[in-house]
């Protein structure tokens, strides 16, 4: 039974053709691959498996995966394995390079924690709900390297579980699909401990791209996954002989995915491609230091678990600092409106949002009232006064220091610019006495949000070297 499948070769039995692949005295060739005629040698060999019908061989620079089908059926697939685990075992060094792939076999199999990817992803969603809930958590959590630099340091870990709320459902949705599915390879072969590592290395390294780039503001966690590409291309180019065969991509397919995102990162502006670099270089360096560990198959030291405990701790800090901004405490809002005041890249959104929360939102000191009257102030400038929604603001925030004349001539033009909405032309007869002045009517759109606004003629400028309000990864 055994002959009908085994060819002897007219040079005698150093020769045998099984199904695709032909065993000669120092390697193998595959026929009807892509490196057809090419000899592949017995000591190259990293790993041998079968996975979902298909036979993998592993080698340093790439995988071969063929049908099971190709060799006839299930026993001559056997066959075939158990000869060319044959011919690797003659080798220099055979013995043990067979032990070795079985460990590593065995090791993956045991291997099955997802804490970190799950983990993130969790707290990704739940940061959606509460952004549901409050859209200010975006204004205050998203990544402004300007405000980093003044002391902000949450945003450089919080602005990575945030998405933008009016495409979220695609870019939520992508990013951690894409995590999912990156996440699965990389933290069963790193572990738990060093994927978190791997990860957090992806959310900085994606904010260090966005201070180069001159990003005015970013949300987003494609910075992580873009830290789990870059784990991955490292294992790929540089710990290929300690994987699984199951376990990698073939080279010329994840070359085109990374040509691919590349080119779209340089073709649509809004988003960062600048921090998807910075994330998967990030990605790749952190990982090139747990190399050896994985060579060993060492678990994670007490110094890596230290180190992701710091990074825990770190990110637990963030959310902490955030909490008086997410109350509405004024003296964090006067604060904070400060610090945005000597932001030079400071978007029409951002600067009308907050003056309007601390008009609002919260009891405004005179101190307050005229951080968020300049606030409104530059907004209104930066939209060359024709946002009513923006003007509205300004309004309130006169009318809050007094200047009833000065709110009334503002709500006029406000008027105008909306074609006499009748919420503008309620807040008339409040600055004026008409209407108690405490009876604020409810404001066009969302509720606790004055977007900039969306209806004729107004059409939102940008600021001087700013091609958008925020950019997204």
């Amino acid at each position: 039974m055994v002959s009908d499948r085994l060819v002897p070769s007219p040079e005698g039995a150093s020769r045998q053709q099984w199904g695709p692949v032909r065993l000669e005295a120092e390697g193998f060739r595959v026929f009807g691959h892509r490196s057809s005629g090419r000899l592949f040698r017995y000591e190259d060999v990293t790993h041998l498996g079968i996975f979902r019908r298909r036979y993998g061989i592993g080698l340093p620079d790439g995988i071969i995966l063929r049908r099971i089908s190709e060799w006839g059926d299930d026993e001559s697939i056997t066959e075939f394995d158990a000869a060319l685990r044959q011919r690797i075992a003659q080798c220099s060094g055979g013995s043990e390079q067979l032990i070795r792939m079985e460990q590593v076999e065995e090791l993956f199999r045991q291997r099955g924690s997802r804490r970190a990817v799950h983990g993130f992803t969790a707290l990704c969603l739940a940061a959606w709900l509460f952004q549901t809930r409050d859209s200010f958590l975006t204004h205050v959590g998203s990544f402004s390297a300007e405000l980093f630099l003044q002391g902000e340091f949450w945003r450089v870990m919080t602005a990575n579980f945030l998405h933008d709320m009016t495409i979220f459902p695609l870019h939520m949705a992508l990013n951690l699909i894409c995590i999912l599915l990156l996440g699965k390879p990389v933290e069963r072969i790193l572990g738990s401990t060093r994927t978190f590592l791997v990860m957090t290395g992806g959310a900085l390294g994606a904010m260090l791209g966005s201070i180069v780039a001159g990003y005015a503001e970013v949300i987003g966690a494609s910075g992580v996954a873009a830290g789990l590409v870059g784990a991955l291309l490292c294992l790929e180019l540089e710990g290929s002989r300690w994987l699984p065969v199951w376990w990698r991509i073939p080279r010329r397919f994840f070359f085109g995915l990374l040509l691919g995102q590349a080119l779209i990162d340089w073709m649509l502006p809004a988003i960062a491609g600048a921090a998807h670099l910075g994330g998967l270089l990030a990605g790749y360096g952190v990982t090139r230091l747990f190399l050896a560990d994985i060579a060993t198959l060492a678990p994670a030291k007490r110094s890596q678990r230290r180190l992701a405990l710091a990074m825990g701790a770190a990110l637990g800090l963030s959310i902490v600092l955030m909490i008086p901004l997410l109350q509405r405490d004024q003296g964090a809002l006067e604060r904070h409106g400060l610090r945005l005041l000597r932001v030079t890249s400071a978007s029409v959104r951002s600067d009308n949002e907050l003056a309007w929360r601390m008009l609002t939102e919260s009891q405004a000191t005179p101190m307050g009232m005229e951080v968020a009257a300049a606030l409104a102030q530059r907004a209104a400038d930066h939209s060359d006064w024709r946002d009513p929604n923006v003007l509205d603001t300004l309004a309130e925030a006169l009318f809050a220091l007094g200047d009833t004349r000065g709110a009334l001539d503002v709500i006029e033009v406000a008027i105008d610019l909306s074609g006499g909405q009748r919420y503008f032309i309620e807040q008339r007869r409040r600055f004026n006495g008409e209407r108690d002045p405490e009876d604020r009517p409810t404001p066009p759109g969302e509720s606790g949000s004055k977007d900039p606004w969306d209806g004729e003629p107004f059409e939102a400028p940008t600021q001087e070297g700013e091609d958008s309000e925020s950019v997204w990864i």
